[in-house]
């Protein structure tokens, strides 16, 4: 007998692991609708991939305004801040642009510590 599959809806937890659920604190006005969930899910896995957890970071969006988004300019920033270190790194959001691999550049390089 087949069950249905329930997909989550845009606002819940990223599922990392059967036991646990996690994810980065969003601020700003908007937050949700400009983030893009695939963007929020793919920043989620790089950090677990790299030994930290999710909710570690603060994820504070933000509207650049002026820009419409049928353009290459960009829509918003996301500044991703550290809690335990408070080092922060803020990104240009939009469309052709991603914000989250050249956050991974940054993890990598250790601008944001060691896990």
């Amino acid at each position: 007998m087949e069950q249905g599959q329930v997909t989550p809806a845009g606002g819940d937890p990223v599922h990392l692991s059967f036991s646990e659920q996690r994810q980065p604190v969003i601020r700003g006005a908007g937050g949700r609708y400009l983030l893009a969930r695939g963007d929020e899910l793919a920043f989620a896995a790089e950090v677990v991939r790299f030994g930290f957890a999710p909710d570690d970071f603060v994820l504070d969006i933000a509207r650049v305004r002026g820009n419409r988004s049928a353009s290459r300019t960009p829509t918003f920033t996301v500044t991703v801040e550290h809690i335990r270190n408070e080092r922060t790194a803020t990104y240009l959001g939009g469309p052709g642009r991603s914000w989250v691999a050249e956050f991974l550049m940054a993890l990598i390089g250790g601008e944001f510590g060691q896990a």
